[in-house]
């Protein structure tokens, strides 16, 4: 019977060890103790994948298992997955069960910035205080439903923020085939009238006609570049005058919040 029991406990001592990094005196449950890797170790798995990226960090990903990598192209921060065996990668979201929070979002909200100084403002739609110190910088698609969600969040919080001043830019995305030209339209609008053209945009999200106009020039084209150029890629964007942005509608509060200095919000 004691043999028996030895037997026992030397099996689960192997199986609660198995899995977890070894410290200096034994199991410590970090993982990263047995495994590592360094940022230039994946720059050259990505030398043969994609040799335009640039591999800007490397952490350990709050599932184990796995490396968090941050990735760069261009001006658009990605974020991925590289199991420790360093012989797979995993492109998606990785979610929080207990909280419900995308944390993939977060580590690409948290890596990416714009210089909202260098904006051309003059390709910008306004909404809100015209004089307003608050400042947004909305990046959004006339076609895009989310957008058409945050917009009405937005005219929400104009109302209750008296200082708030909303630059609007239209980023046309490919998947909608008919926000191009009608980008073009509401900007050429915008020549003659910025609060017109605020209807036609609003008119968009609500289903209704938006009529044709030509300026003899792709403001949509030029908008479009400048996406490309900030690492835009999805729309809904908001960007705020300290560089940080939201990806996606985010709530009123969490918008709030943001201007107000408090990003806990998030």
């Amino acid at each position: 019977m004691r043999i028996l029991l030895v037997v026992i406990y030397t099996v689960l001592y192997a199986v609660s060890a198995f899995g977890f990094g070894k410290g200096v005196e034994g199991c410590t449950g970090d993982c990263t103790a047995c495994h590592k890797v360094t940022r230039g170790e994946v720059q050259e798995i990505f030398k043969n994948l994609d040799p335009t990226v640039t591999v800007e960090d490397v952490a350990p990903s709050p599932a184990r298992g796995l490396y968090q990598v941050t990735l760069k192209k261009g001006a658009s921060v990605q974020v991925i997955y590289l199991d420790f065996s360093k012989n797979y990668l995993i492109a998606g979201q990785l979610v929080d069960i207990r909280s419900k929070s995308d944390l993939t979002r977060q580590s690409v909200e948290s890596a990416t910035t714009v210089d909202v100084t260098g904006l051309p403002l003059k390709n910008a739609l306004v909404m809100g205080n015209t004089r307003g110190k608050k400042e947004l910088y909305l990046f959004s698609d006339p076609e895009c439903p989310y957008c058409a969600n945050l917009h009405k969040t937005i005219g929400e919080l104009v109302k209750e923020e008296p200082e708030l001043k909303v630059y609007i830019f239209l980023i046309p995305l490919d998947v909608h085939p008919n926000s191009l030209w009608k980008t073009d339209a509401i900007m050429c609008k915008a020549k003659e009238n910025r609060t017109a053209a605020l209807r036609m945009l609003e008119n968009s999200y609500h289903g209704k006609e938006v009529p044709r106009q030509s300026c003899g020039v792709s403001l949509g084209a030029k908008n479009k570049e400048l996406g490309t150029k900030l690492g835009v890629t999805v729309t809904p964007t908001i960007a705020f005058k300290n560089g940080r942005v939201f990806m996606g509608a985010r709530s009123k509060e969490d918008i709030r919040n943001m201007l107000n200095g408090t990003p806990e919000g998030k």
